[in-house]
């Protein structure tokens, strides 16, 4: 049995304040929750939510990841799906789902063949659950039967997952994988461009492991030619968000206005801090955000510099992040990483 934290039980899935039936969350997420919030089987909801994701998901990796098919720029993502039959089985039930799904994973993410973990929770309960500190608890639940070596999850932490890559030199190496969380009810919130159907998602990407990949793949000759290919992709994922819905605004931006300067910036600027799991007062923040954000909500000094093929060291906080940690085969499924408190400074890194 898989082993969970003492004293969680899921019990306030049941106690989630609800939002009326027929609330609306954008026309795009409401015609999915056609499929994903009906009683149509497991596959068909997968491939309803991948749908979705490929063509409403600001984020450029993730909308690259879930396209059907070959994978596209070589970037390809896992899946877990945990429904409500799972949910109902409880958290042990759950755990294990979690921790089959990201055996897996990690074994083809070690071949280079995925540098994404997606674990779905669809429930009805959770697409239609208000914010508040009932759903903090609740996503910090879910949050500790993923990383149960981190457990119990805590809000307002950067937690930072372990992604193994055996490289071409036949070495195993674990890379850094940013651990994010996105909901239904972020729909017009602060963090609307964490907006998905159908319930929570926790989700893990490696943009180094990618680069990495890109190079095991015969994709490009080397860390120098793949990484500024990542971190284009990541600047041009800055700034735009704001789909689904005509009020809303992106909750990324630029630092700088000028075009130019975007895909070799240094920082950028969000209303929450993208790598905080579970940011407590952006999920528990019932108020609509249909304009700018204010100067006191805002994260000024978010790193966009740690995608850079120059070398680092364990003595460099950045380290893992594009150049991986070697470890032996047995220790694959190793996370290493400590959780970190955020700080809005320039000179901040984890």
């Amino acid at each position: 049995m898989t082993p969970i934290p003492d004293g969680l039980s899921l019990n306030t899935l049941g106690e989630l304040p609800q939002y009326p039936p027929g609330t609306s969350f954008g026309p795009d997420i409401d015609s999915a929750h056609e499929i994903l919030l009906s009683d149509t089987g497991e596959e068909v909801k997968r491939a309803a939510f991948l749908d979705w994701v490929a063509r409403h998901q600001p984020c450029v990796f993730g909308r690259m990841a879930t396209k059907t098919g070959k994978p596209a720029r070589g970037l390809a993502m896992d899946l877990c799906w945990i429904g409500e039959q799972i949910l109902a089985a409880g958290p042990h039930a759950v755990a294990a789902r979690i921790a089959e799904g990201r055996r897996i994973w990690k074994e083809r993410a070690a071949r280079g063949e995925s540098s994404a973990f997606l674990v779905i929770f669809n429930d009805r309960r959770l697409a239609y659950a208000r914010p508040g500190l009932e759903f903090v608890r609740l996503c910090s639940e879910l949050a500790s039967l993923y990383l149960i070596e981190l457990a119990p999850i805590q809000p307002d932490i950067i937690y930072t997952e372990a992604i193994p890559l055996r490289g071409c030199d036949g070495v195993l190496r674990l890379f850094k994988g940013s651990v994010q969380l996105f909901h239904t009810g972020a729909h017009l919130r602060r963090h609307h461009d964490r907006r998905i159907p159908g319930g929570v998602m926790i989700s893990v990407n490696g943009p180094g492991h990618y680069a990495n990949s890109l190079v095991t793949q015969g994709l490009y000759a080397d860390l120098a030619e793949a990484a500024p290919v990542v971190r284009r992709l990541a600047a041009r994922s800055i700034g735009t968000g704001g789909l689904g819905d005509d009020r809303a605004r992106s909750t990324t931006w630029h630092r700088d206005a000028r075009t130019a300067e975007r895909d070799t910036a240094r920082w950028f600027s969000a209303a929450y801090h993208l790598d905080v799991l579970v940011q407590s007062d952006v999920v528990s923040d019932p108020s609509l955000r249909t304009g700018p954000c204010p100067a006191s909500e805002q994260w000024s000094w978010l790193h966009l510099d740690y995608i850079d093929a120059r070398h680092t060291t364990p003595a460099d906080r950045t380290h893992g992040w594009f150049h991986g940690m070697p470890i032996h085969d047995n220790d694959m499924h190793h996370n290493p990483w400590p959780p970190v408190v955020p700080l809005d400074a320039p000179d901040f890194n984890y």
